[in-house]
């Protein structure tokens, strides 16, 4: 038997992680194009913004995009295109960044959170249909740490039901399902481009519609000096004020943007590959199950894959004794799963605005009464406690994947060494 690095055995993976974990790329390529429009002496608006967002909407098959300063911003703005105010509500998963569901406050509408899948974290479509009302205009899906949401159900419960359907895709750019890209199913497609995202700039966001009046609405709510182009002429008296908010991106924004775009597909699938290779050989050790997708599914990796342990292939050892185990090895594992929120942070729901209702979207006398009772959202506010996650490593090497594996076959083949240790 071998001696596991917990107990004072050599350490499985050897390497330096640090250029597999390296974060948004930011090479000599960016770096030219942050220059370039240094140059120019437009940091502000210029044709930059208007070249990537033809760029956008083309990689997309769409009709039109905008660009925005954050994702939030683009998820206000398509609720603002489709029309939403006073007295609506909007389904939306409550497990996800608050700025999902913190710009339907913004347009006095109020959330109507549902639950999630318990291994995806994507919203459960049996869910939402029960979270329907007669107040209901409109659903926000996200593609949850980059796993595309049941598209089939979804599409049909928003056309049963005749409500407008938002994709939140800010985890998952170029993420496909049954091979149409995320972003192109509902109404409007948002995505964020902040710097941890797979399409990074720094800070940005953007949207998508095949629709010319989300696409002006949405330019009138924030793009004032865009309005006097409109098509609409009814658009145009808005231009001095537009709807009294600035939501353009930085031209240095864009340039970064423009390069990432180029090679999204490629780190896409550079990752994809490798975290199949790493789940195909983990799976082969007695209580490692990686959590398995359809194969119409082509996910992004803004999350690490989840892991399900099953302790009973493994004498019953306890799951945090085998994560120890595993970090010891210098396995980056950890302890995860949908609705496990970071920084001690409660579902969505469960939070001190939702509780205390401390806005005036809940004030309004158009608004009907909406509960946030704890135990409404049994997965959402109880994660799973059997799953795990592995890295996707943006860079990783075979040499790297294959300590990993062996970091895992060393650990499950000697846990014996760890049952009541």
């Amino acid at each position: 038997m071998e001696l596991l690095a917990i107990n004072g055995g050599p350490q499985a993976v050897t390497l330096d992680q640090q250029q597999a974990n390296m974060w948004p790329v930011i090479d000599e390529e960016v770096t030219e194009a942050v220059v370039a429009q240094l140059k120019t002496g437009k940091l502000s608006f210029s044709e930059t913004i208007l070249e990537f967002e033809r760029e956008f909407a083309d990689y997309h098959g769409s009709k039109y995009a905008l660009a925005h300063n954050n994702g939030t911003a683009s998820i206000h703005a398509a609720l603002f295109a489709l029309g939403i105010g006073p007295g609506d509500e909007i389904v939306t998963p409550a497990t996800t960044f608050w700025g999902t569901y913190m710009p339907i406050l913004s347009c006095q509408a109020v959330p109507v959170f549902c639950d999630i899948d318990p291994f995806t974290g994507c919203a459960d479509p049996e869910d939402i249909e029960r979270r329907i009302s007669s107040r209901t205009k409109a659903l926000i899906i996200v593609h949850y740490k980059g796993v595309p949401a049941n598209m089939d159900a979804v599409l049909k419960l928003t056309k049963r039901h005749g409500i407008s359907l938002v994709e939140d895709c800010s985890h998952a750019h170029g993420a496909t399902y049954k091979g149409g890209k995320v972003g192109t199913f509902g109404d409007i497609g948002c995505f964020s481009m902040q710097s941890t995202k797979l399409l990074p700039c720094g800070e940005g966001g953007i949207i998508i519609t095949n629709q010319l009046e989300y696409y002006e609405r949405a330019i009138c709510l924030g793009h004032y000096e865009r309005i006097p182009n409109l098509q609409t002429e009814a658009y145009r008296k808005y231009k001095t004020t537009s709807f009294g908010f600035k939501y353009r991106m930085s031209s240095l924004s864009a340039a970064i943007a423009r390069v990432q775009l180029r090679h999204l597909d490629r780190r896409n699938k550079d990752r994809d590959q490798n975290v199949k290779y790493l789940l195909k050989s983990i799976a082969q050790c007695d209580g490692i199950h990686p959590i398995e997708l359809p194969d119409y599914i082509f996910r992004g990796y803004y999350g690490p894959p989840y892991v399900r342990y099953q302790a009973n292939d493994l004498g019953g050892l306890a799951k945090e004794k085998l994560i120890q185990a595993l970090q010891a090895e210098g396995v980056n594992v950890q302890d995860d799963a949908p609705g496990k929120m970071r920084e001690n942070r409660d579902s969505g729901h469960l939070t001190a605005l939702f509780q205390e209702q401390n806005h005036t979207a809940f004030a309004r006398p158009e608004t009907g009464k909406v509960n946030y009772t704890e135990g409404d959202l049994p997965n959402s506010e109880n994660p799973r406690n059997d799953l795990m996650t592995v890295p996707a490593f943006p860079d990783a090497t075979q040499e790297l994947l294959d300590q990993y594996i062996n970091a895992f076959k060393k650990v499950t083949g000697n846990y014996e060494r760890l049952l009541d240790g």
